[in-house]
């Protein structure tokens, strides 16, 4: 039986299974009778879909703009996944929902149970994943403050150390402060030349903001000036925001852990501690979530 670690986001799917990374947007779009494609398509519950970066292309795109939703359309990303890394065997997944959530995880797991070819399902708090990944590090600071930065939302989780154990104190959610809140700071202030940019989706506005610049009628634009003041401002709301929640247990803390896409964007200066961020970090969750089901199966079910 392999293992996968799959770690479902409203921005993006990443997934590991024996080595292998991949990922792709949580994107899906009908597959409509008639229409002419070559593109791969997922079965469910008798519909069509395209999902991932394909499915921009089509018209009749889902919004995944809730847990609910996302868990009810989380068999299709599944299966898109195992056409990634192989549908032949059986699959152990283990995956994970925001600390909040937490009370819908037996609902999660029965939906991800659905897809052919998955035997076990395994559902735990999302920073959880890159607790796993980062573990042995973390031990050798005697703790920390994770932060888990995702499209929407931040997930914090703050750990201590006790003997040889790695012990966890409090964890929670952070609403509407993942990297679409720092694409909308870059979009407020983008300059006059490229103003028209400021009434277009937000998926429109996230390469430019990746890459800092743009090119407008042969001439390439340069944004990373407004790019790095959105990541500043975007970073002090997030600091903010912690202080609010947690307070004094975050000077407790001798380093920051940051992993999701997020962390690509993050202005680390304003942290006033060491920030350690992992290669891959929108890969960590994943990477943990596989070692977590290595784990159980060395153990025995």
């Amino acid at each position: 039986m392999r293992v996968m670690g799959i770690d479902i986001g409203f921005g993006q799917v990443k997934v590991v299974v024996d080595g292998l990374a991949v990922k792709f947007p949580s994107q899906i779009a009908q597959f409509l009778e008639g229409e002419l494609s070559d593109v791969p398509v997922v079965q469910h519950n008798g519909m069509w879909y395209v999902v991932g970066e394909e499915a921009t292309a089509f018209r009749h795109k889902l919004s995944l703009s809730t847990v609910e939703l996302l868990i009810r359309y989380s068999p299709v990303l599944l299966k898109r996944a195992l056409m990634e890394v192989g549908e032949g065997g059986e699959y152990f997944v283990v995956s994970g929902l925001p600390p909040r959530f937490r009370h819908m995880g037996e609902e999660f797991s029965k939906a991800l149970q659905t897809v052919e070819g998955v035997r076990n399902v395994l559902v735990v708090p999302q920073g959880a994943g890159i607790l796993e990944d980062v573990r042995d590090y973390v031990r050798s600071q005697g703790g920390a403050l994770i932060l888990d930065i995702g499209f929407n939302t931040v997930d914090f989780l703050s750990v201590r150390v006790k003997g040889s154990d790695v012990v966890k104190e409090r964890g929670g959610t952070i609403e509407g402060l993942g990297v679409k809140s720092a694409v909308e700071i870059f979009r407020s202030l983008l300059p006059a030349e490229v103003g028209f940019l400021r009434n277009e989706p937000y998926v429109f506005l996230v390469p430019y903001f990746v890459k800092g610049r743009l090119t407008l009628a042969g001439k390439e634009v340069f944004l990373q000036e407004e790019r790095t003041k959105a990541s500043k401002l975007w970073t002090e709301q997030i600091y903010l925001r912690l202080q609010e929640e947690i307070g004094e247990l975050i000077k407790s803390k001798p380093v920051f852990v940051v992993a999701g896409g997020g962390a690509y964007f993050l202005d680390r200066s304003l942290f006033e501690r060491e920030v350690y961020i992992p290669v891959e970090p929108d890969f960590s969750n994943a990477r943990g979530y596989h070692k977590i089901g290595l784990g159980i199966i060395r153990r025995g079910f």
